[in-house]
């Protein structure tokens, strides 16, 4: 059974540049009962410059708290519980940083090719040579 009545609380802060994002809701839930909540994301590619020194490792998502009141009805107190879930490893898409010294071997070996043939064409002295006779 679905219904939206459930939430009496909802706060949402974005993201700032590339801190997580903050989502708190107040939920009035029946005993024995199952809730699921979905939020749409965007994924945002981050420059260079601003991976950690492990790119390869991937960021480390925090992990959520889910906070709620027990009420027994034999005893008629409530106790506030909290549940914290695992932190999650996000695998980020990890650039080719090997590209700059690609980049530098080539450049390199194309200039040395080029100035070896201008200076070997600049150095070298022309002659002609006869040919023996009789071929």
């Amino acid at each position: 059974m679905l219904t939206d009545d459930l939430v009496s609380k909802i706060s949402y802060i974005p993201t700032k540049g590339h801190s997580p994002s903050l989502l708190e809701a107040v939920l009035v839930l029946p005993a024995n009962s199952v809730t699921q909540l979905t939020m749409e994301f965007s994924k945002s590619f981050i420059a260079y410059t601003e991976h950690p020194p492990d790119a390869e490792r991937g960021w480390d998502l925090p992990a959520a708290v889910i906070s709620y009141e027990e009420t027994r009805e034999n005893e008629g107190d409530t106790r506030e519980r909290r549940i914290y879930t695992k932190n999650l490893l996000i695998n980020l898409p990890t650039p080719d940083f090997s590209m700059p010294y690609n980049v530098i071997i080539m450049t390199s070996t194309v200039i040395t090719l080029f100035f070896g043939s201008i200076f070997n064409l600049l150095t070298r002295q022309f002659v002609w040579v006869k040919s023996p006779k009789g071929t």
